[in-house]
């Protein structure tokens, strides 16, 4: 029983209430659980699920396909009552281990097992042609080794192009012979890591691993943040310390902004703000970077949201809630959006494949731009990404 490494977890919650809503001093009430506000059960919140694996752990509750269905639908894993828990309980550790026990229930529901399905038999989520996975590069002839290697990801190698395009052009333009698996890339396995498929998270893991050991790699750059927590942070669980450094791009531009190898010369008159990715910030605690090269970028006046870092609002994409539940993960995104709107930007940056999939309808309702943070840079650049 995978909840049983989080015994201890089950009972350090004190019902306090802080993972539906945090009073801040400065700036008054944070909702805290998106999908909580939408649906206003109680059992949406971090607490309630807390309650809900230990009621399973004690016996209490026996799973069932409908809870099964819940426990997926309900939570965007994106920890957002976690780092505002007073307590400092590990709510996703918890959800993830009841989510593993759910899998060897024989509970995963339906349109997971299918995105897992793609995963295993395409190496995608979108289950597209493993041929095609390298298609946005194919002009570009690109090495499959090097020192600096550029993992791309699913979304951005099938659904956003002008991403990947836009990360090896500046990549390049400040001399970096950038290499690419192609279709040696395999999905990073998040999705699984996440909804609890852990035997299949562990085997694109390991492939990825060896993949990128005989790149000869010694830094990984990525543009999704999930791609980055799985390489960073979820990898070395699996397979111990890897012999690779990884950043996100935005990590990586800033750092090249201070060497001064690249530069942003074109003036972009814009006023933007920027919605902080939950797996870049949160996971990962990257919230400068994006926020120094948007700043670094001429013309561009960058004005914050309310609920920005450790705070934002997640975009409504989760792991699995978007494919669970899209009625919910929509109205989620509305709201995000509506408070980019309430700032007077004209546009809305942020650094996540997923991000810019989920939020792009409701900004194009709301009449404003959205870009992904490399493709307005490559722009400053003037550089060609199409």
């Amino acid at each position: 029983m995978a909840l049983e490494k989080h015994h201890r977890e089950l009972y350090l919650c004190n019902r306090c209430g802080y993972c539906r809503e945090m009073i801040d001093p400065t700036v008054g009430a944070y909702r805290i659980c998106p999908p909580r506000e939408v649906r206003g059960f109680e059992s949406y919140t971090g607490r309630g699920t807390i309650h809900i694996a230990r009621a399973i752990y004690e016996g209490r509750l026996k799973p069932y396909e409908r809870l099964a269905e819940h426990v997926y639908a309900k939570c965007l894993l994106c920890k957002n009552c976690q780092v505002h828990c007073p307590n400092e309980v590990d709510i996703i550790s918890v959800t993830r281990g009841l989510r593993q026990d759910l899998v060897r229930a024989g509970l995963l529901p339906n349109p997971l097992k299918e995105r897992d399905s793609n995963v295993k038999e395409k190496r995608n989520v979108f289950g597209e042609a493993p041929a095609n996975r390298a298609s946005w590069a194919r002009d570009l002839k690109l090495p499959n080794k090097g020192d600096i290697l550029y993992y791309a990801g699913c979304y951005d190698a099938y659904r956003y192009p002008e991403t990947a395009r836009a990360t090896v052009a500046i990549l390049r333009k400040a001399g970096v012979n950038v290499a690419y698996l192609g279709e040696n890339e395999w999905c990073c396995g998040l999705p699984e890591f996440a909804d609890g498929n852990i035997v299949l998270a562990e085997e694109n893991a390991l492939h990825n691993v060896n993949a990128i050991k005989a790149s000869s790699a010694k830094k990984v750059v990525t543009s999704c943040p999930g791609c980055y927590t799985a390489l960073k942070s979820e990898y070395p669980e699996v397979v111990g310390k890897i012999p690779f450094e990884v950043v996100h791009v935005s990590e990586a531009i800033a750092e090249l902004l201070d060497a001064r190898k690249i530069k942003l010369n074109k003036v972009i008159k814009k006023k933007v703000t920027y919605h902080d990715p939950c797996h870049l910030g949160r996971y990962e605690e990257v919230y400068e970077e994006p926020r120094k090269v948007i700043r670094a970028t001429p013309g561009v006046e960058l004005v914050e949201m309310q609920r920005n870092r450790k705070h934002a609002w997640c975009c409504g994409a989760g792991t699995e809630t978007y494919i669970m539940d899209p009625d919910l993960s929509t109205r989620i995104a509305k709201t995000r959006i509506e408070e980019a709107y309430e700032t007077g930007a004209e546009a809305i940056v942020t650094a996540c494949p997923q991000c810019l999939n989920v939020l792009t309808p409701a900004a194009k309702r709301a009449k404003m731009d959205i870009y992904n943070l490399p493709v307005i840079v490559a722009e400053a650049m003037g550089l060609k990404i199409t």
